[in-house]
């Protein structure tokens, strides 16, 4: 039974980073927006993990407001030391010679989860948890049909834009037909939080290995988050070892610049593969964050390329008539797909460049290393590569209606709300 039919101006399905931040800026921008997902809401400070975010991405969460309610739980990275085991070549990129206070920051999940949850509330985002996409019409001139499931019934949603933030397996993708390219790494990360008898001083390391990159970034409290990328059968092994086993092991490979390593949290494995979109609209439908790239954990890119496919479109949509025209969604795609196909070639290529058995690859990576260490406008470029300085619509951003500060507030501007059909 359908408990109710509604419009909207854009329903965006899947409500974690990137759907809950595009959410809150359109509903700033005087959109009226539903945002579904899929799950049920996460307990407060229950995600220990880290998210390291570019300078990019900060300068992205400052310009809407966001960063004051972020910063004091913030780690700045003030160093990224490059190695690779084995070999000579390495690379450190420091944030006083390029300017910058920090070349990037590592905030908790949890943080970034409740803030946006607040903000949710505060713009009036209409929020349906536990509650997944099961019907997507086919589109008409002017909205697109969309059936979701929930707990309270079925609900019948006519939008003027669908947006997919539903992740690397989405169902929105899948229902609209868009094939995608998919590449399942012969690998696993592993990951989990440590500490250390000296202090890291915000610096961040990343070391390629033979079974692949390792990388540990500064967390607030003087914790560290180690990501550490290796063949499933030896993630199998490293994930039934004990704590100090474990770190017996990471030790052994990171050596003693931060003295002794200690555990500090449970272990989580997650499977890495490479996810493509074959596009990245249909009609009167966008895809957006990992439902449109799944990227390789090395370099920590994947959320931040994610979170600019928000405010480019973003930018996009709130300067646009009709948020789901097809010149609209076409310009989108236009200005994301340069940024993407860089970061994922990258990404890929240091991939698969570095298990045992390639030939090509590690030499390359090595004399890349050696040119990046010694060549000064050379480690520029790829310093701000790294720190997503990629030219993005900040004067849009910039001028949304102030955060609004109640829980439950109404958004500062008014918006096209939607009539019930």
């Amino acid at each position: 039974m359908t408990a109710r039919r509604r419009n909207c101006d854009v329903l965006i399905v899947g409500g974690g980073p990137v759907g809950g931040l595009l959410a809150c800026l359109l509903a700033r921008g005087g959109l009226d927006v539903v945002l579904a997902e899929r799950g049920a809401p996460s307990p407060r400070g229950g995600d220990t993990r880290g998210y390291a975010l570019a300078a990019g991405t900060v300068r992205v969460f400052d310009d809407v407001g966001y960063w004051q309610t972020l910063a004091p739980e913030a780690e700045p990275i003030l160093e990224v030391h490059v190695s690779r085991e084995g070999g000579f070549g390495s690379v450190v990129m420091d944030a006083a010679s390029q300017g910058v206070p920090a070349l990037g920051q590592v905030v908790p999940a949890a943080r970034i989860s409740a803030m946006l949850a607040d903000a949710l509330s505060a713009t009036g985002v209409e929020r349906l948890d536990q509650t997944g996409l099961e019907i997507l019409e086919a589109a008409g001139d002017e909205r697109r049909e969309v059936v979701l499931a929930g707990p309270d019934g079925r609900h019948r949603l006519a939008a003027r834009l669908v947006v997919a933030a539903d992740g690397t397996g989405s169902e929105t993708r899948a229902a609209a037909g868009i094939e995608v390219q998919r590449r399942r790494y012969a690998a696993d990360a592993l990951v989990f939080d440590v500490r250390s008898t000296r202090p890291h001083r915000g610096r961040a390391f990343e070391r390629f290995t033979p079974e692949g990159p390792l990388a540990l970034l500064p967390q607030p409290g003087g914790r560290l988050n180690v990501v550490w990328v290796a063949p499933t059968e030896i993630c199998d092994e490293r994930a039934a070892q004990s704590d100090s086993e474990r770190i017996a092991g990471l030790q052994a490979r990171v050596g003693w610049r931060l003295g002794r390593l200690h555990a500090a949290g449970p272990v989580a494995r997650f499977p890495l593969e490479l996810v493509r979109a074959r596009r990245l609209y249909d009609h009167r439908l966008v895809l957006v964050g990992n439902a449109a790239h799944g990227l390789h954990p090395v370099a920590g890119q994947g959320l931040n390329l994610s979170l600019r496919d928000v405010a480019v479109l973003a930018g996009r949509l709130l300067s646009a008539r009709d948020p789901g025209a097809p010149e609209t969604l076409a310009a989108y795609a236009q200005a994301r797909t340069g940024d993407i196909d860089r970061v994922a070639t990258v990404t890929d290529f240091l991939a698969r460049g570095l298990p045992v058995g390639e030939r090509f690859a590690p030499r390359a990576l090595r004399m890349g290393m050696l040119l990046l260490d010694r060549i000064g406008p050379l480690r520029q470029l790829w310093a701000e590569q790294a720190m997503g300085l990629q030219p993005l619509p900040r004067r849009i951003l910039r001028g949304l209606p102030a955060v609004p500060r109640a829980s439950g507030a109404t958004p500062a501007a008014t918006g096209r709300r939607g009539e019930g059909l």
